[in-house]
């Protein structure tokens, strides 16, 4: 997930949580407050109807049915129960016809009032203690407060619209300012993606101001530390440009002169002079130097460029044909099988745009290392193609790659346990890799140790 959406998806969480929270509470509250002051008007209308109670003569006479209708029908469902209940009991005798427990009476006698709410309804007891009789009296006003009740689903709508709105409005924000907090970014990784190991002069644009002054920002310390970072990288790697040029020129020119002046002694030495074999030795020798300073100098350019010059359209198959022609000349003994049953009619589908003498450098280490390697048993080599994508396979009987030795082939000189006396330097898997890599395609390997290799190159077909 990028660090945009993580940015909005975490500021619309934490905005909806805040909305939501805040939203339950005003609820909440006014619910509350609704509920209380609801609570109040039947008390009001119950102390007055005790009262009047108390003041009659007769237990309810016309003025109390007045009194009640006067102010219960206000209410919804309003209704008004006078139960007597003796001095010394806490609970009516007989149980009147309201759905609470006696709980709530026992809760009125104790503290005068009790308050209840079941349902919508509402239920508000008060108690009159009657020193004239032998029965107290308690006055419970019932009623649901519709009006009460719609302005809470009013407010819980406005609520709900107000969060779909404001969510929203968050969302927007929180867009904008993830696009301005990360901008910076974007722009050093657009500028970092033209820097590459041919161009390390280039340099992020700093973003200081006027105010030279002004304390630097977490982004414009980064550019600062990645400047600093490409200046010691120009400087190593011009270093080392220059050591492996001035290198390959000092030893090329003693090594050229070594394997003259060797061939010269050999063609005028008798071979059974005891002397004869040292000096093959030491032309086989220069020649394997001669090797690894080209692989070497090889290797140094594909990775300094960054960049393939002199691309050409190649037909794969006519360039895996030219390698197997060129491994022929090297090793009489060679048996390279080119499995072309799977190709496609449209010999478009073959063409690839390389530059075709480091492909065929490439492929040819491959196979040379798969004829080498393989126990002098057929190399099979095969192409086929699939989503726009050409699949070669160079298949071997050979010895296989130990397990314990496989995360390292693709290191410089590496070469595994199991190879014996058979020659090699450990550069040309390394020089494959790299010079597929330059061309967009890539280089798999899937070996057993003793059963053989399979080496898969997988590159992108040309666009003509």
């Amino acid at each position: 997930m990028k660090i945009r959406t993580k940015i909005i998806l975490l500021s619309s969480a934490i905005g909806s949580l805040i909305l939501v929270s805040f939203a339950v509470y005003v609820s909440y509250f006014t619910a509350k407050t609704l509920e209380s002051k609801f609570y109040i008007r039947l008390e009001e209308n119950a102390r007055m109807l005790g009262t009047h109670v108390f003041n009659s003569k007769s237990y309810k006479d016309k003025g109390y049915y007045e009194l009640s209708n006067q102010f219960i029908n206000q209410f919804s469902l309003g209704r008004n129960f006078l139960v007597r209940v003796d001095k010394n009991r806490k609970q009516p005798r007989y149980e009147p016809l309201l759905p609470m427990s006696n709980a709530f009476f026992e809760e009125a006698i104790e503290k005068g009032k009790a308050e209840l709410m079941m349902g919508d309804t509402a239920y508000v007891a008060l108690f009159f203690e009657d020193k004239d009789h032998d029965k107290n009296l308690v006055v419970v006003s019932s009623a649901v407060d519709d009006f009460g009740i719609a302005e809470h689903n009013d407010l819980n709508s406005a609520l709900i619209s107000g969060i779909v709105i404001f969510l929203f409005l968050i969302f927007l924000i929180s867009f904008y300012f993830a696009d301005k907090l990360l901008n910076p970014i974007a722009s050093i990784n657009k500028r970092i993606g033209l820097i590459n190991i041919s161009n390390l002069n280039l340099r992020l644009t700093s973003r200081k101001t006027k105010d030279q002054t002004k304390e630097k920002d977490e982004i414009e310390v980064l550019i600062t530390n990645i400047n600093d970072m490409l200046s010691r990288l120009e400087i190593a790697v011009k270093s080392q440009r220059s050591f492996i040029s001035n290198a390959s020129h000092s030893l090329r020119t003693p090594m050229t002169i070594i394997s003259g002046e060797t061939e010269l002694a050999l063609q005028s030495l008798d071979p059974k002079h005891p002397a004869h074999y040292s000096l093959e030795m030491v032309s086989r020798e220069v020649d394997r130097m001669n090797l690894i300073v080209n692989n070497l100098l090889l290797l140094s350019r594909t990775g300094y460029d960054g960049k393939v010059q002199n691309m050409n359209y190649v037909r794969i198959d006519e360039l895996l044909y030219s390698v197997k022609e060129s491994e022929g000349y090297l090793n009489d003994n060679h048996r390279i099988f080119l499995d072309f049953s799977n190709i496609p009619e449209d010999s478009n589908l073959l063409t690839v745009q390389v530059n075709q003498d480091l492909f065929f450098i490439g492929l040819s280490n491959i196979i040379s290392n798969a004829c080498k390697y393989g126990n002098e048993k057929e190399v099979k080599v095969s192409i086929e193609v699939d989503h726009l994508k050409i699949i070669i396979r160079v298949v071997d009987q050979g010895i296989g790659i130990p397990d314990q030795d496989k995360p390292h082939i693709f290191e410089s000189f590496f070469r595994a346990s199991n190879v014996g006396s058979i020659y090699g330097n450990g550069l040309g898997l390394v020089l494959a890799k790299n010079i597929f890599e330059l061309h967009d395609a890539s280089l798999t390997i899937d070996s057993t140790e003793g059963k053989g290799t399979v080496v898969t190159i997988t590159c992108p077909i040309a666009v003509l």
